[in-house]
């Protein structure tokens, strides 16, 4: 018995992003991969894009699911983000494509929201927040989102 859907979520959600159409181009990474690429538009499940953050992947909490202690309902929370280095000082067009390639993401949480969890889960992307830190390569823009799953049933 599993004691947690978290491995299952992330891969399933890695699974619909690589096959996604729209991100096309893109690269999808599970975790902190973004350093040995020469790719400059990722989305990342599992970390969020910053080499000096705290490497926080998911969180949960879980509570019996009634009597028993047969099952347990389980709400996850995974750290995610879209990363684009363009290098370039403009600010508008590397904007602009973050949020391009953001709704292509949600498009691929809309269009299976239990992204293959079992009844009753369902996803959503959450808290959302855009940063445009200057690195040492030049500007870059990082939405920091959240996937969450509620409840999943363990």
């Amino acid at each position: 018995m599993a004691s947690s859907r978290v491995p299952q979520l992330i891969d399933n959600f890695l699974a619909a992003l690589n096959a996604a159409a729209g991100l096309a181009g893109v690269k999808v990474v599970d975790g902190p991969e973004v350093s040995d690429t020469a790719a400059t538009e990722f989305v990342v499940v599992g970390f969020d894009g910053d080499s000096e953050g705290e490497y926080e992947a998911a969180s949960t909490t879980q509570a019996w699911a009634g009597i028993g202690a047969k099952k347990k309902n389980e709400d996850i929370q995974i750290t995610c983000a879209v990363l684009v280095r363009k290098g370039s000082p403009a600010v508008k067009g590397l904007r602009d494509r973050v949020f391009e390639i953001f709704a292509e993401v949600e498009a691929v949480v809309r269009a299976d929201p239990a992204l293959g969890l079992p009844p009753p889960s369902v996803c959503a992307v959450t808290d959302t927040s855009f940063r445009t830190p200057q690195t040492s390569n030049g500007l870059e823009g990082r939405l920091l989102f959240t996937l969450a799953a509620t409840p999943t049933r363990i």
